[in-house]
């Protein structure tokens, strides 16, 4: 075997761990990306396939094997049908370009393997997200399926198969399984810094909330005393004494507000125009008050 080619494959495959655990960070952040985000993950990961196929490694001579089908196995397990659909026609699309007797079964294995990590990744979602088993199932059904891609060829297929499947076992199976805990590790490193970026915004929100509504409610207290003084000054059934009432309930409406910030415990944001910052909905961010 080349290991020169084995680690110009291993390079290309870390500049995509490199990209997700990048791109996993971005996409929170512009939020007009997340209907395109699968679309974007597969197009990005169909490029690193289409480059392992041209970085084919020599397991002997005159015999050379590729990983082509780790990139979007792997895109497909951790973003979905789409995203791993998108990586497989980028490939598919550059091995019918190249054409050969091979082309057909080849096209056929990428768009089957891509299909197969998004069945995987429903079956995770489900579960709350990949784990050991997904992985290694992944693993195991994309070295079935480069396989049973060599059968179509027939005999010749089969004899080409024997000469690397080792060198296929360790890239689809084992290097897949290996691939996809260092994935599983960019995602629950973001999961837990999003988590403690989302305490320490509560903490701010809470602390903020309690200053402000202590201060705002004495005030408040004396406004609603001096309404109902000035209600019973006033003549029943004038327009002033509607004006009064009317104030008085929009005071009462404040301070059911004061004693609503004064229990937030999560962060709600409410819709808002989109020349708006985010606004807080106090009343799905808060238990009702006792």
């Amino acid at each position: 075997m080349n290991y020169h080619h084995v680690i110009e494959a291993l390079g290309i495959l870390m500049c995509g761990l490199i990209f997700y655990s990048y791109a996993y960070r971005w996409f929170p952040l512009v939020p007009r990306l997340a209907p395109y985000r699968g679309v974007i993950m597969g197009a990005a990961f169909g490029a690193l396939t289409v480059a392992l196929m041209i970085a084919r490694i020599e397991v002997q001579p005159g015999v050379a094997t590729d990983t082509r089908h780790t990139p979007l196995a792997l895109i497909g397990l951790f973003e979905g049908m789409t995203a791993g659909l998108a990586a497989a026609v980028a490939g598919a699309l550059y091995r019918a370009r190249e054409g050969g007797v091979g082309a057909t079964p080849g096209i056929a294995a990428l768009l089957a393997v891509g299909l197969a990590a998004g069945l995987v990744h429903r079956w995770a979602a489900r579960g709350g997200g990949v784990r050991l088993a997904h992985s290694a199932v992944r693993a195991a059904v994309t070295y079935a399926l480069t396989a049973a891609s060599f059968l179509p060829l027939g005999p010749s297929g089969w004899r080409l198969f024997a000469k690397q499947w080792w060198e296929l076992l360790l890239a689809d199976a084992v290097g897949i399984w290996l691939a996809a805990r260092l994935f599983v590790d960019v995602v629950e490193r973001e999961r837990r810094e999003a988590a403690e970026r989302e305490t320490a915004a509560l903490k701010s929100v809470t602390e903020l909330a309690n200053a402000a509504a202590h201060e705002i409610n004495n005030p408040l207290t004396s406004v609603v005393g001096l309404l109902d003084l000035l209600a019973k000054r006033l003549p029943a059934g004038s327009r002033e004494t509607e004006w009064a009432g009317r104030a008085k309930e929009a005071s009462l409406r404040i301070a059911e507000i004061v004693a609503r910030m004064r229990h937030i415990t999560r962060l709600e944001r409410a819709e808002s125009p989109d020349h708006l910052p985010p606004l807080l909905d106090i009343e799905k961010s808060s238990d009702e008050p006792s």
